[in-house]
């Protein structure tokens, strides 16, 4: 196998992909997201809703 070959391991949807080309070669970004993703960024969202109205409520 020469190591200019690509060998591809997972299948992912080359709609989700941004390629940027360069000289010494090209780089593929994947854009996904996990449902670990999704539910720190809802509890962290949700955390300061409510830090935030707690704050209102007090006043």
């Amino acid at each position: 196998m020469n190591e200019n070959d690509v060998t591809i391991t997972s299948p992912i949807d080359p709609r989700e992909m941004t390629v940027f080309e360069t000289e010494k070669g090209s780089i593929h970004i994947i854009h996904e997201i996990t449902l670990g993703d999704l539910l720190i960024s809802t509890l962290l969202a949700a955390t300061l809703i409510f830090l935030v109205i707690t704050k209102v409520i007090r006043r």
